[in-house]
């Protein structure tokens, strides 16, 4: 079995102490007229999801670039309650972390990216990586977008967590002092105790937040008690520790079947059904066996059928 590639350290990367701008462009595999002709804001274009969430997505010369430097990021060791952007971590493994401990918190940052501004990824190029002025205010430049980071691109999730480390590590510190879990993925914290909370925890998370200009979104804050069901990133999670399904995802299927016949399913739906499925069979290995099963000979047929069709 192939091994994972070994992860190196900040000082080991070929971001570490870059003095000039040409070595960035090189790093990139770039000429320097080349790269600073795309840190500017023409470079991306706005469109809107289904659900009506704005993406700002990186124009293809961007978009590639973003994504060898995203490479560079992606081989340094990041702190262990981070697991967001990890090879090979899935949101249930999240959960999966926290199901032994009695009482959780789950939080949520207001719009992290748009609220990550470039004044804080400046920072955290010059101070963590050790560059010159210069060097981490092109690299600044090159990663955001409208002055804050944008919602599209390969590097805003590790881009966002660098430069407010300091602030998370901050509230590790805090957690370890105590005995509380902490583990962070993209804008959602969790945080697990075998013993309840701190009185005003949420509270104390809030004003550190707060010195950095990052707030909490109250709405989406959620308290369980050790008799509880508790929700950490999809996956629920029951009084005893097991990991289990979330009654709104298995609504979700029974909605999708509810009066058809998953042979009678085209392709699409089929596709859609089996997704669902597998997704949810992460945190229960036998959920919904027998539609598992017929959806899989479903969807092999209607493949087979579609390749036997005449170009």
């Amino acid at each position: 079995m192939p091994q994972p590639p070994r992860l190196i350290s900040k000082e080991e990367s070929r971001l570490y102490r870059l003095g000039r701008k040409r070595d960035v462009a090189e790093r990139l595999g770039l000429s320097l007229l080349e790269l600073k002709a795309l840190t500017t804001d023409t470079n991306f274009r706005e469109w809107k999801s289904k659900k009506g969430r704005l993406i700002e997505e990186p124009l293809p010369a961007l978009a590639s670039t973003l994504s060898r430097l995203h490479l560079l990021l992606n081989k340094i060791d990041m702190p262990a309650y981070l697991l967001s952007g990890k090879k090979g971590i899935k949101p249930r493994d999240n959960a999966d972390m926290h199901r032994l401990n009695n009482y959780m918190i789950t939080v949520d940052i207001e719009g992290f990216y748009r609220s990550t501004k470039r004044e804080f990824v400046y920072l955290a190029f010059r101070d963590i990586f050790k560059q010159t002025t210069d060097v981490a205010s092109l690299l600044a430049d090159l990663v955001t977008y409208q002055g804050h980071i944008p919602t599209g691109t390969a590097t805003s999730q590790l881009i966002a967590f660098l430069a407010y480390k300091k602030t998370f590590d901050r509230i590790n510190k805090l957690c370890e002092a105590q005995g509380v879990l902490m583990s962070v993925w993209v804008d959602d914290i969790t945080f697990s105790s075998q013993k309840p909370f701190p009185r005003g925890w949420v509270s104390d998370i809030q004003k550190i937040m707060s010195k950095v200009d990052l707030s909490l979104k109250i709405t989406k804050t959620k308290k369980y008690s050790s008799s509880e069901y508790k929700i950490a990133t999809g996956s629920a999670i029951s009084p005893d520790g097991t990991l289990c399904v979330k009654n709104e995802k298995r609504k979700e299927i029974f909605d999708l079947l509810k009066g058809r016949q998953i042979e009678q399913l085209p392709i699409k739906e089929t596709r859609q059904v089996l997704g669902k499925l597998v997704a949810q069979r992460q945190n229960e290995e036998d959920f919904f066996e027998g539609a598992y099963i017929r959806c899989r000979k479903r969807l092999i047929k209607l493949e087979c059928r579609n390749k036997r069709k005449p170009a």
